[in-house]
């Protein structure tokens, strides 16, 4: 039986986080679970939302579910006191990647079938999580003036770059694209663009294509965007992987993992949503495909296989209210519980 954690969240992220695991436990049920509070709402996460103790549970595990933390506006930052200097950093979950040195957040952005009217996509977004202008280094100069600083390490992007490249290999995607503009930020997206070059030539397999991140952004919303791993930094990563799942359909429907050299964290793209929190109108189905990669992570392909027909099954009956339906997070788990099931072979086929 292998153990995983469970961030359970705030907002909507318990009953996302309910919904997930009913579906994984009816796909992989050697599954256990440790819950493993973080956030600004635990109790004494006003002064410390992520105890040194959370990030060591999950670092033994090795793997953990995450779903949605409220980062608050303008009073997000959250600060680490260490005996080599405090670490700083802009969110609770950057803060979460960060403290576990989670450096590569892969998004994939598949079109459903039957969900949108828009173009199909099928690619998968890369973005590199451990530096960029989401560094939490920040200035106010006065009342006027504020400035941030936008951190680019040869090191990182070495590292972020034999990621993408070697995940094209391995999932035969035969190009990677990176979004830069260095067109603009000279030193800081050329030194990214400079770096990615240099490692593509390690991969002669796979073709390197660089474009700029608002014509990328303008391919997606086309459909113009081939079959590839897309290569961003940090806030190009956020904001135009939030864009594609929205063109998918739903900003619900996206999933994603954050991985390191020995820890995996896998949450959806999408935020807390406070707003409908215990109206039972929240998407559960972004965590649940993240569920299915954090199975197959495990070695258990076939029940991510699982998961994710059943997901396509269960929405051509059910579908919340940010899909143009009606059905409940509860209706929405039942429907792919029942999917999942029901594809299982019988005790007398198995």
């Amino acid at each position: 039986m292998a153990t995983v954690g469970i961030i359970p969240g705030d907002g909507i992220g318990p009953e996302i986080t309910e919904a997930t695991v009913r579906v994984l436990s009816a796909a992989a049920p050697y599954l256990s679970y440790e819950y493993i509070p973080v956030g600004h709402l635990i109790p004494g996460g006003e002064h410390d939302p992520l105890p040194d103790a959370a990030v060591a549970g999950i670092r033994r595990l090795g793997a953990a579910l995450k779903a949605p933390l409220v980062a608050p506006r303008r009073t997000g930052r959250i600060v680490k006191v260490r005996p080599d200097g405090d670490r700083v950093y802009p969110s609770i979950n950057n803060a979460v990647r960060r403290e576990l040195d989670l450096f590569a957040n892969v998004r994939p952005i598949q079109s459903l079938p039957g969900i949108s009217s828009g173009p199909d996509l099928d690619f998968l977004i890369v973005r590199e999580v451990s530096e960029g202008t989401y560094s939490g280094i920040e200035y106010r100069i006065g009342d006027d003036v504020a400035q941030a600083v936008k951190v680019v390490t040869r090191g990182a992007w070495e590292r972020i770059a034999h990621f993408s490249f070697r995940l094209a290999v391995e999932q035969g995607y035969g190009r990677v694209i990176l979004g830069h503009k260095a067109n603009v930020l000279n030193l800081t997206d050329g030194l990214e663009l400079e770096v990615v070059q240099e490692v593509a030539r390690q991969y002669p397999e796979v073709e390197l294509q660089d474009m700029m991140v608002d014509a990328l952004g303008q391919a997606i919303v086309r459909g113009a965007v081939p079959r590839a791993v897309v290569l961003l930094d940090n806030q190009y990563g956020d904001i135009l992987s939030d864009v594609a799942a929205g063109v998918t359909g739903s900003i619900g429907l996206g999933p994603g993992a954050n991985f390191g050299e020995s820890v995996a964290v896998f949450e959806a793209c999408h935020g807390a949503a406070p707003d409908i929190a215990g109206t039972g109108r929240a998407n559960p189905v972004g965590l649940i495909l993240s569920g299915a990669m954090m199975i197959r992570h495990l070695g258990d392909a076939a029940a991510a296989d699982a998961v994710e027909a059943a997901v396509e099954t269960a929405l051509t009956r059910v579908r919340t209210p940010d899909l143009g339906g009606t059905a409940t997070t509860t209706d929405v788990a039942d429907a792919v519980v029942e999917a999942v099931r029901a594809a299982a072979p019988s005790p007398a086929q198995a």
